[in-house]
């Protein structure tokens, strides 16, 4: 599963780099990519091991405004719509 977190309270590159550090020694979690500019993250996570919610949690417990954004399917599903 690869997801978009909507985060504030960023205030520079090392705010982006103790979120991905933060994603990523997450269970679950193969991968996370952060853009300060933007003010996302994408993570690819295994949704088996970890929810989004549980995403979204974890930065809200380091200090930073989390929101779950788009989500979409990587195993071989079509999107429909």
């Amino acid at each position: 599963m690869k997801a978009e977190l909507h985060i504030q309270g960023m205030r520079g590159e090392s705010c982006a780099a103790l979120i991905k550090d933060t994603l990523e020694e997450t269970a679950g979690v193969q991968s996370a990519e952060v853009n300060f500019g933007g003010k996302t993250a994408w993570v690819n996570f295994d949704e088996n091991v970890v929810q989004q919610k549980t995403l979204v949690k974890r930065l809200q417990d380091i200090g930073y405004n989390a929101t779950e954004g788009e989500q979409q399917q990587q195993r071989g599903a079509t999107n429909n719509g």
